[in-house]
């Protein structure tokens, strides 16, 4: 055989044997009921199209896009829009045509889907009424925390050209990215390189399916190594574990790699912090703690018999570190909004829903009020 053969003949080979690995790995994921197959999948899934009509279920997620699928859907008689894009709203321009684009990035809370008015289209009728021709994006994506978030501002947000990004991943990171299986190492983004490898990254993470089964399994055999002192019990499932690493380091680190990545790009960041209404006077008493202090009371939250709740305890405790954790951080680039004062001012029925998490519109009326006041403040936003 000639070397020109023995060489197609490799080449070939390896080849084959990607895709078959890659098949393999697909399957994996399919099985696993992942939200997103990958792209072999899309050359063979079929999903059903949401009729132009109005239908009432949860929204679903697209296994080819990992996006929501569009349509129009019904949460407790409100109606809501998934545009072409996936994301909530009406259908947008991938242009940015006004030069003024804001996303705001985050969970439930910003979906907003509980009431008529969620807090972007609040936001972008305030700047409207102000004279100020900008739209606000909802990207909003209930149950998904910050690696999701992150994953979507890569490879979708940036798409769309925006000047400026609101992020809120409080709870939802709280909930599936502080468990020691799922925290992620975090690198800054310093020059061109890195920046180019960050995206390489997130590229491969999307669509090459072996590389994401491996990346989701290094995460988990590193979780194997840590020691009992920095796993903290979840209040869910006492054999899984949160990973006190996360809460001091781990959250903020991810913010500031996203927030070099939002910077190399000419954007904006504005960060909001959450409010969770559960016990509002214990809550005051424990944002006065250092967030160390508030650390080692999560670590022992399990044994403590003051206290009627464990879970309420939880994340009583969580909620004020990872807000705390927004005022560790200094850039140039960032700006913190804090409603969380004025949301607790009241009783929870003024501006919450009954979980104490969700909001009505009075209390999405707080947030844009809030934001349009920070961003006009620092000038992100001119009048």
């Amino acid at each position: 055989m000639s070397n020109l053969k023995k060489t197609l003949f490799f080449i070939l080979s390896n080849v084959f044997l990607f895709f078959l690995i890659e098949i393999i790995f697909t399957l994996f994921f399919v099985f696993h009921k992942s939200n997103y197959y990958g792209p072999f999948a899309r050359l063979f899934l079929t999903e059903k199209n949401i009729p132009g009509k109005t239908i009432k279920y949860d929204v679903q997620y697209s296994k080819k896009t990992g996006m929501l699928m569009p349509g129009e859907y019904y949460y407790n008689d409100i109606l809501y829009k998934v545009n072409k894009f996936g994301f909530i709203g009406e259908e947008v321009d991938i242009e940015n045509k006004t030069g003024c684009r804001v996303v705001a990035l985050g969970g439930s809370t910003t979906a907003g889907v509980e009431t008529e008015s969620p807090y972007p289209k609040i936001l972008e009728n305030l700047l409207n009424q102000n004279q100020l021709n900008c739209e606000v994006l909802n990207f909003g994506f209930s149950g998904k925390g910050l690696n999701f978030l992150e994953k979507i501002l890569v490879n979708e947000v940036l798409k769309f050209n925006p000047n400026i990004v609101l992020l809120t991943s409080n709870r939802n990171s709280i909930m599936y990215n502080s468990y020691i299986t799922s925290s992620v190492a975090t690198d800054i983004i310093s020059n061109k390189f890195q920046l180019m490898l960050y995206e390489i990254k997130n590229f491969l993470f999307l669509e090459v399916m072996s590389y994401r089964f491996i990346n989701l399994a290094y995460n988990k055999s590193v979780s194997l190594l840590l020691d009992n002192e920095n796993k903290i019990i979840s209040p869910f499932d006492p054999t899984h574990f949160h990973s006190k690493k996360y809460f001091q380091n781990g959250y903020k680190d991810q913010i500031l790699r996203i927030n070099s990545y939002a910077e190399k790009k000419g954007i904006k960041l504005v960060l909001i912090k959450q409010a969770y209404f559960i016990n509002p006077n214990l809550q005051a008493e424990i944002n006065l703690l250092s967030k160390e202090e508030i650390i080692e009371k999560l670590i022992n939250y399990n044994t403590e018999i003051n206290y009627p709740s464990n879970v309420d305890l939880f994340w009583i405790y969580t909620n004020a570190i990872m807000n705390k954790n927004l005022d560790e951080i200094n850039s140039n680039n960032i700006i913190v909004v804090d409603p969380t004062p004025l949301l607790y001012a009241k009783n929870k029925k003024d501006f919450f829903q009954k979980d104490g998490l969700h909001l009505i519109e009075n209390g999405n009326k707080i947030i844009a009020e809030e934001i349009f006041k920070n961003l006009t403040l620092h000038g992100l936003i001119k009048q």
